[in-house]
């Protein structure tokens, strides 16, 4: 199945100058700050949405003032229902667009810096419970071929290994594994490196994918069925479709594996800034919403095992 690539199109009807712009943006969230595919996808839509907004109200987007901006959300909120969550992301595509035409000197100041945040509830990070875990780790779809077949297997464990992002995943080459496959170094958001560490399980169902794959062919670890570079979707579709096969409940993503890492390593007592590096989160708060969840399970266990817990 070919997955078709996520991409804003430039309206044939914005100018010449916008369009320029637009495109200029679009290179700097893929090349520089090294966005995903799909936070590139959600990010340049959103422009294309307020280019649109500037357009019909004849604004200037060079000189956009706050009430401009609070104009924009004013709209949206009339057309469109939405939750302060999307709004929130709006605004932040926002404010980073402006904050690359400062960088460019092409105004002379952020205006979305004086708009704020909606406040919005922050939601834990779902992960999978350990029999979850277990069960996606040891279902072998016995209808693939079998390269393919080994492919997922080192897809799901590699993923629960390390807790990579999928662009880290898609984007990991043969070269930037050791020799024993141990770990694996990463280049993250705003290229940042790092290295994680693969577990045993991962490097056995890696092994058998290695042989199976042989060394020719893309530089990345892991490959499509036509033998091209899987792509972020590619491995979304694959989760996906293993879910479905299973008969599964809870959808099977990439962020899960991804939460289910840090929170299986918060609760087995590892230090949380060991977990911070290994995630390549460059803020601790980020990492710190694990806490939480870790926390969540620890009273569950309490209340479970102590005599006068129910009482």
């Amino acid at each position: 199945m070919t997955l078709p690539t996520l991409e804003v199109q430039i309206p044939d009807h914005f100018p010449q100058t916008m369009a320029e712009l637009f495109r200029s943006y679009r290179t700097y969230l893929k090349i520089e700050k090294n966005y995903s595919e799909h936070t590139l996808f959600a990010y340049l839509r959103d422009l294309k949405f307020f280019f649109e907004f500037c357009l019909k109200e004849e604004i200037d987007i060079l000189t956009v003032d706050v009430l401009d901006v609070r104009a924009y959300f004013a709209d949206l909120k009339s057309t469109k229902k939405q939750d302060k969550r999307t709004q929130s992301r709006k605004l932040s595509s926002l404010r980073t667009f402006y904050k690359f035409l400062f960088r460019e000197e092409k105004i002379g100041a952020n205006p979305i810096l004086q708009v704020s945040f909606p406040k919005t509830k922050k939601k834990l990070p779902k992960n999978f419970t350990p029999i979850e875990t277990e069960d996606i780790l040891d279902y072998e779809d016995g209808e693939k071929a079998e390269v393919l077949g080994k492919r997922d297997k080192a897809i799901v464990e590699v993923l629960y290994s390390t807790g990579l992002r999928v662009f880290e995943l898609v984007n990991a080459k043969l070269s930037d594994l050791n020799h024993e496959l141990t770990s694996l170094k990463v280049m993250g958001k705003r290229r940042k490196e790092r290295f994680v560490f693969i577990g045993e399980e991962a490097q056995i169902a890696l092994r058998e994918y290695l042989e199976e794959r042989g060394t020719n062919g893309p530089e990345e670890i892991f490959l499509n069925q036509r033998g091209g570079k899987l792509t972020t979707r590619g491995i979304r579709y694959i989760l996906s479709e293993r879910r479905t096969v299973m008969g599964m409940e809870k959808a099977i993503t990439p962020h899960k594996f991804r939460h289910t890492f840090a929170t299986d390593l918060l609760n087995a007592g590892a230090d949380i800034r060991a977990v911070q590096e290994l995630l390549g989160h460059s803020s601790l708060s980020s990492t710190q919403v694990y806490l939480s969840v870790s926390r969540d399970r620890l009273k569950e266990v309490y209340r479970n095992a102590h005599p006068h817990a129910k009482k």
